[in-house]
């Protein structure tokens, strides 16, 4: 603009302002003992069939561990240069400064599973920078901030979701993640007419814990949407449904395939009542559901791991089948059962919460006391539950007893193959 004015009229600049080559660009980041990434091109159409062309440049510190540091993420802008003799330049427009999480964040879903005992609130860095292309959003530029943090053998992903707007040159961090597994987040197809989805994949071990998040509209100007998770607790249909109330505590108790169930009958039952809502809630469960089925249909070496599947996908019978199974190894299904850091209680109590003299799920009940308290606590609490077959009570009671003879509540930790799950 200033070129247009008359010079006492003119708008005075900073050295942030003034067009840059690249070149100049790196010159300056040198001088501060920094360095750029590797420029993230945004082109966006304009009218005239003209395209509009950004860069988006990381800006990194080196690192003293040899982890370069993620400080900052910058715009630019691809422009005409004033200055003679050079054609194009970069209008710095915008950034953001990173803030780093903290460990204790990125560890959090081992903790909460008791893989690992709770870690520091020390940051740790990005160190590098993605830009979604499958299936993200076309309306801007989406990108994750990385890192890893060594855990064993293994290693944690997590990061920043960023959003950039060419549109009014708005940057926002719009979700912070981590995955176990080491996934990135993913944009997932959804149906004509529901929000963009996105997915950040927490399983621990044989534990599904899938995280997705619906791109929703809000009265904002320069960023008029955010991501929020689609929640299991409360219902996504517009009347009042018992039966898929039901199925959302079940789904939360971890027994996925049975709330899929439950919310298949209900989707059949309500016909065009169905929403979109419930439509997403119930594709949640069922991508949990896929994994727990997986699981349970697949032959495992260890019988701890055996049972433990099935008992994840809520196949009371079938896991009673593993143990009654001379050829299993029992001692590990008692190490399993006695360190089950509570993803088979939860499960057990939910059962029992819908039908508290159900046999098969007492057995495992009763079980899962005994190898962490002993026969007698087993015993008296037996004694006092309502029963729906005499016949499973006896074979619950003599299970125990030949159990026993296998010392209850004596098997040592190191012994614990769930922690390698």
């Amino acid at each position: 603009m200033n070129r247009y004015l008359p010079k006492q009229a003119r708008i005075p600049v900073s050295a942030w302002d003034d067009p840059k080559t690249i070149q100049e660009i790196h010159s300056d980041l040198r001088k501060s003992g920094l360095f750029a990434g590797e420029p993230i091109q945004v082109e966006t159409a304009l009218k005239d069939k003209k395209k509009q062309t950004d860069l988006l440049i990381p800006i990194f510190k080196p690192g003293q561990d040899g982890d370069d540091r993620l400080t900052e993420l910058r715009a630019y802008r691809l422009v005409l240069n004033p200055t003679p003799n050079k054609k194009e330049a970069l209008q710095f427009v915008n950034q953001i400064e990173v803030r780093e999480l903290r460990e204790d964040f990125v560890t959090e879903p081992l903790v909460r599973a008791r893989v690992i005992n709770p870690s520091s609130d020390r940051p740790v860095p990005f160190t590098t920078v993605y830009r979604f292309e499958d299936r993200a959003p076309r309306n801007g530029a989406w990108l994750t901030l990385n890192g890893k943090l060594k855990q064993g053998d293994s290693s944690i992903a997590y990061g920043q979701v960023v959003y950039y707007n060419p549109t009014t040159t708005a940057m926002s961090v719009m979700l912070s993640w981590t995955s176990p597994d080491g996934e990135l987040p993913s944009w997932q197809a959804v149906p004509k007419g529901r929000p963009a989805e996105m997915v950040i994949n927490q399983t621990v071990g044989l534990e599904p814990d899938f995280q997705v998040y619906q791109l929703r509209s809000v009265k904002r100007k320069n960023i008029p949407f955010q991501l929020q998770p689609i929640s299991l607790s409360e219902s996504g249909l517009k009347s009042n449904n018992g039966a898929f109330v039901d199925a959302l505590f079940l789904a939360r108790s971890g027994l996925w395939s049975n709330a899929l169930e439950y919310m298949q009958s209900v989707k059949r039952q309500i016909g065009s009542d169905w929403t979109m809502n419930a439509q997403a809630q119930m594709d949640l469960v069922a991508r949990h559901a896929k994994v727990t089925k997986t699981q349970a249909d697949q032959p495992w070496a260890n019988s701890g791991q055996q049972v433990l599947a099935n008992l994840l996908d809520g196949r009371w019978e079938r896991a009673i089948q593993f143990v009654q199974n001379r050829e299993s190894d029992r001692t590990e299904v008692l190490d399993m059962l006695k360190f089950d850091p509570g993803r088979v209680q939860k499960r057990i109590n939910a059962a029992l919460n819908f039908d508290p003299a159900r046999s098969d799920v007492q057995m495992w009940a009763a079980l899962r006391l005994a190898s962490q308290q002993g026969k007698p606590s087993a015993i008296a609490w037996l004694a006092k539950q309502p029963s729906d077959s005499n016949v499973r009570r006896t074979q619950t009671l003599k299970l125990i007893n030949e159990l026993d003879s296998m010392t209850f509540g004596t098997v040592t930790p190191s012994a614990i193959s769930q922690n390698k799950n």
